[in-house]
């Protein structure tokens, strides 16, 4: 296997484990977007917004019913499903179910990338099955905007422990082809052991003023310390946190350091290899090797730091996943 072959089975299994990390808000964001286009089909359908008199009313609100879906992002529960007293039956559940990766994913790059009135009135169209109106997509679009605004610029800690910080690339779709989206994130660790998803946007990797972007987003948002950032050795990334965050600590992602040694190394003798440079990892970690992706992008149990510790001992064992000693390749 070559070198460049490693580097796109690294870049691979990066975007896998970042999918995951953006799972549980992608959820909540197709939660959101099928709140609010089930709100303008009831509208559309009774012929009056909520409170409106109007002439042209064929029915009254009725309150909500909750049921449950299976996303591609997983599974919601309590969705609220608004009814009339006519007993109006939507069908935007079977419509979904027939296109449901295809909506996932385009309510995902809003999410990301922003909401815009075309890809609003694409996907409210796609779940109705009718051209909606100007004022229909209006609604919803500023409903998602403003769902989507508000998780963006929401307060921040002051203080983290720990942060991570990490780039891929995803496959979307636009007008039928296939492209890459850059995504950049940041995730948290607080004093008391809880994980957050900082922020996450469009943006190149190698580009040093995209990640500035994103920490003075962070800046902005009221965090102030980090005491250890754990990232992989992309100089962009690297200079951007050595400048806004100078007093911050930093250590290396032991699998992105092992993925980087080991894409020197032929094929056939990665596996002899491999037990070795494991055998480097200070012991503590030996027994979780397989990233800080595990510690801070999968669901585990609520994460518990000591503050009187130093920033590696300091962390539990599946804390420790993916640190190594300060000394980038």
């Amino acid at each position: 296997m070559t070198h460049q072959q490693n580097d796109t089975q690294a870049q691979d299994e990066s975007q896998a484990t970042f999918a995951a990390l953006l799972r549980e808000k992608m959820q909540q964001a197709v939660r959101t977007a099928l709140i609010s286009v089930l709100e303008a089909e009831v509208d559309a359908f009774i012929g009056a917004v909520r409170y409106e008199r109007s002439e042209q009313r064929q029915d009254y609100r009725n309150g909500h019913y909750h049921r449950s879906l299976e996303t591609s992002m997983g599974h919601i529960d309590d969705l609220p499903v608004p009814r009339t007293r006519a007993g109006y039956q939507t069908q935007l559940f079977d419509r979904y179910h027939r296109r449901r990766s295809e909506l996932d994913q385009s309510i995902g790059e809003m999410f990301i990338g922003g909401v815009s009135m075309a890809r609003v009135g694409e996907v409210v169209e796609s779940l109705t099955g009718t051209k909606p109106s100007a004022s229909t997509v209006s609604r919803v679009f500023h409903t998602l905007e403003s769902e989507y605004e508000q998780w963006k610029r929401r307060k921040l800690a002051e203080r983290y422990v720990y942060a991570f910080a990490d780039g891929t690339y995803f496959t979307v779709i636009y007008n039928g082809e296939g492209c890459k989206m850059p995504i950049l994130a940041v995730v948290g660790i607080t004093e008391t052991g809880e994980r957050d998803v900082l922020a996450f946007r469009v943006g190149d990797r190698e580009n040093e003023q995209a990640w500035k972007d994103l920490l003075d987003d962070l800046k902005e948002r009221g965090v102030k310390t980090i005491d250890l950032w754990v990232s992989d050795g992309n100089p962009a990334m690297l200079n951007a946190i050595s400048k806004k965050f100078p007093d911050s600590a930093r250590q290396r992602c032991v699998v992105h350091k092992m993925d980087n040694v080991l894409s020197y190394i032929p094929n056939k003798q990665q596996e002899q290899i491999k037990p070795q440079l494991k055998a480097l990892t200070p012991r503590p970690l030996r027994s979780s090797s397989r990233s800080f992706h595990a510690c801070s992008f999968s669901r585990s149990p609520t994460l518990k730091a000591s503050t009187s510790l130093s920033p590696v001992s300091a962390m539990p064992t599946t804390a420790r996943i993916g640190i190594l000693h300060p000394s980038p390749l």
